[in-house]
């Protein structure tokens, strides 16, 4: 998962190195022709504004992108929004300038991006809310981290986790930190990251919640790390952030 593709802003000229979703090998770039920008309505009417400044500009772009491999070639479906800001340019001096510039950022994709590798023998009832939540990252990051915590309650009945507990004759509803207390020994040393997860699945609950796009890559890599350990067998290790979370019990900020 690269960080950074994930968060800058881009421009017409210059694309992030977003992987294609299907083959994860080539890199998506925009189809000649096929990325348009138009400035909003309120936009361009906040021209007529004794203050206007160009950063006002505010734009909806669309766009088609196709994946560099050649044994691969899937087009993906991209959408978002875009605004005006400084850029540094090289004059014809050879000295740097600033000028005004577009910046694109993405809030859709068609089919959405991979942000992490599922493993093949990853249960259905857990990978299912995470591709949702990359259908959600960019344009919801509280909606996307909801959904890893759907994903959590899930993988942790497929290992074995009761959900409730029954009392004359009704069932009481475990929360997820008391299924969390009750993982079988042979995976209590995943106790510590999967907490960590709730932590930030909680956060992207709460209806005021300020989760970010970086609440949500660390939620990522904690849970692709689970899902190494408990699926492929490659055991990676993500304690020290499991750690700084449930010391903040929530985001790191």
């Amino acid at each position: 998962m690269d960080r950074r593709a994930l968060k800058i802003p881009f421009t017409r000229e210059s694309t992030p190195d977003w992987l294609c979703p299907r083959c994860r090998k080539g890199l998506l770039r925009f189809v000649p022709g096929k990325f348009h920008a138009e400035e909003r309505k309120d936009s361009r009417d906040a021209h007529s504004h004794e203050a206007w400044d160009p950063d006002w500009i505010e734009y909806t772009y669309s766009g088609l992108l196709q994946c560099g491999n050649d044994n691969c070639g899937e087009f993906v479906a991209n959408s978002g929004t875009g605004g005006v800001d400084i850029d540094v340019v090289i004059g014809d001096d050879g000295e740097p300038e600033q000028t005004w510039g577009d910046f694109f950022r993405p809030k859709y994709f068609q089919p959405p991006l991979r942000l992490i590798d599922l493993p093949e023998e990853c249960p259905a009832p857990v990978s299912t809310p995470l591709q949702e939540s990359f259908r959600l990252f960019f344009s919801s990051p509280a909606a996307a981290s909801n959904n890893v915590r759907i994903a959590l309650e899930a993988l942790l009945t497929e290992l074995g986790v009761k959900r409730f507990n029954t009392k004359n004759g009704k069932r009481i509803f475990l929360n997820l930190h008391s299924r969390i207390s009750l993982l079988p020994p042979k995976y209590s040393e995943l106790g510590e990251l999967l907490l960590a997860i709730k932590w930030l699945g909680n956060a992207g609950s709460h209806a005021d919640s300020a989760v970010t796009i970086d609440d949500v890559m660390d939620a990522y890599e904690l849970i692709d790390h689970v899902l190494q350990e408990l699926y492929t067998q490659k055991a990676k290790k993500a304690k020290a952030l499991a750690k700084l979370i449930n010391k903040k019990k929530g985001p790191k900020g």
